[in-house]
């Protein structure tokens, strides 16, 4: 594990780290402890905005040549993830695993993915394979 971590890049560990809010108030939602629901849809919309803005960021430096369609998603999304924070737990959870469906989608497309190197890029799908993992189980055992 030390071996593991010593090769991760700061990026890379933050990231990871990022995930640890996720698993815990998910464990909560699962043994039914009050308030970890709240926690986890508040944690999620958050991070659901934040991603959709680093996709916004890597297509503003393309400047003219970035596709309408993707700015229109990346500031969708964030938009998106504000409107779910005030939508009931049980609706909100499938609509957040869209809107990080749709970051998923986006950030393989070439536009974006041009502006991540392979690590990053590596990096957000497997945290946003774990994300929606975790919404799959809180939303089937909830």
């Amino acid at each position: 594990m030390q071996q593991w971590l010593a090769q991760l890049n700061l990026t890379e560990r933050l990231g990871y780290a990022g995930l640890l809010p996720f698993v815990l108030t998910a464990m909560g939602v699962l043994l039914g402890i009050e308030g970890s629901e709240a926690l986890f849809k508040l944690y999620s919309v958050v991070i659901l905005a934040f991603m959709a803005g680093a996709c916004w960021g890597a297509l503003q430096s393309m400047g003219e040549k970035a596709a309408s369609i993707d700015l229109f998603l990346s500031i969708g999304t964030s938009l998106w993830a504000l409107m779910i924070y005030f939508i009931p737990f049980a609706v909100a959870i499938p609509l957040l695993v869209i809107g990080y469906g749709l970051l998923l989608w986006l950030d393989t497309d070439s536009n974006v993915a041009s502006h991540y190197n392979a690590r990053y890029s590596y990096l957000r799908k497997v945290l946003t394979g774990v994300v929606i993992s975790l919404h799959v189980l809180v939303f089937l055992f909830s």
